[in-house]
């Protein structure tokens, strides 16, 4: 065997190793979120909704929303987006789409799927007003909201989409007074 086809398969070998690689990193990262991310949606969560006795309920000028009637879940994760002749959870929540329109019910992207049930997106975190999405936000972690995703939810039709920053978020020491963020849509 001459040297330079052992310097061919090296680089065969080599290169389908690191696609190898790139697979299971990308495969971790979609199923395991990193903390800051996790921690970040929480604490920003915690801003809007306040103490558990919701004295204490923080409001953003830029983000004012009534709370739904029947139950306190107004800030909702991991929020999937399905628009078509059926569905359409951008302007109605899946409590109206799947329930009774008063228990919360907020499926998860696998149980949407398991029922032939296309998904478009997932939003990080969803702030109803009177049990409808109103704002839609994102946390940026390590990289902005991709392009085509930003491409499909304009063309679906959403407004007031909002990324803001995980690091953002954790530097704060208690609730800022102005929220910090970039509007997407």
């Amino acid at each position: 065997m001459t040297l330079e086809k052992i310097y061919f398969l090296f680089n065969k070998f080599f290169f389908h190793f690191l696609n190898l690689v790139k697979y299971y990193i990308y495969i971790i990262m979609v199923f395991l979120e990193s903390y800051l991310h996790y921690y970040s949606k929480n604490v920003l969560k915690s801003w809007f909704v306040g103490n558990p006795l919701n004295e204490t309920k923080h409001i953003f000028n830029e983000f004012t929303y009534t709370e739904n009637l029947y139950n306190n879940d107004n800030i909702i994760f991991e929020y999937c987006i399905v628009k078509n002749n059926e569905y359409n959870s951008i302007d109605y929540s899946w409590s109206d789409l799947l329930g009774d329109g008063i228990n919360t019910i907020n499926p998860t992207y696998q149980e949407l799927k398991n029922q032939d049930i296309n998904v478009i997106a997932v939003v990080d975190i969803v702030i109803m007003d009177k049990g409808k999405p109103k704002y839609f936000l994102e946390v940026m972690n390590k990289s902005p909201v991709s392009s085509i995703k930003l491409k499909k939810l304009k063309k679906l039709g959403m407004k007031n989409l909002y990324e803001i920053d995980a690091n953002y978020i954790m530097r704060q020491v208690g609730v800022p007074n102005t929220l910090k963020y970039e509007k997407l849509i």
